[in-house]
């Protein structure tokens, strides 16, 4: 009985290897570009909302960003909350895609498109990134280092076995 058992489980295994290079997943990852180091790397399904947080650096005023990811990959931008306008800010926009909550302004971004995301991590913008809700652990990014922020369709087989990248990635 139990060769039998291990006979169901072999051939069960060698058909679903190969789902694993044709089946494609939506890989969320924050790196450092030019270190290959992945600060967040996770699986994720289209629609999730990543969240930036973070005092603008010219203004000095609050800024939430919200994106969904893309089915294709990259990145929706749903809206922008700021206290303020100005260089950096959103300040020309269509008055229709703008509503007032008490003191923020907050923007439709209409699901524009975005590749990907870029920001310098620097300790006075006080960055905060969340992703579904749950907060990424920025504490070992260098102050001063570029960000990089990707979604990117790849295979079931590469989000698991991602190989190496000079580092270990920190996920939830």
């Amino acid at each position: 009985m139990r060769s039998k058992l291990a006979l169901i489980c072999a051939i069960l295994i060698c058909l679903s290897v190969p789902f694993l290079f044709i089946w494609d997943v939506l890989v969320l990852q924050i790196t450092l570009p030019g270190q290959d180091t992945v600060v967040y790397q996770e699986t994720a399904v289209p629609g999730t909302l990543l969240c930036m947080r973070y005092i603008h650096s010219v203004e000095k005023t609050p800024v939430q960003g919200w994106f969904a990811l893309d089915p294709q990959g990259g990145f929706r931008a749903v809206r922008t909350r700021t206290t303020g306008t100005g260089t950096g800010l959103p300040n020309v926009v269509d008055a229709d895609n703008v509503r007032m909550q008490g003191k923020w302004m907050v923007v439709d971004e209409g699901n524009t498109y975005v590749p990907q995301i870029p920001f310098y991590y620097l300790p006075l913008n006080q960055l905060r990134i969340s992703v579904d809700g749950q907060e990424v652990d920025l504490s070992t990014v260098p102050p001063g280092s570029r960000l990089l922020i990707t979604c990117k369709q790849t295979s079931l087989a590469k989000a698991l076995f991602p190989g190496k990248h000079g580092s270990t990635p920190h996920g939830r």
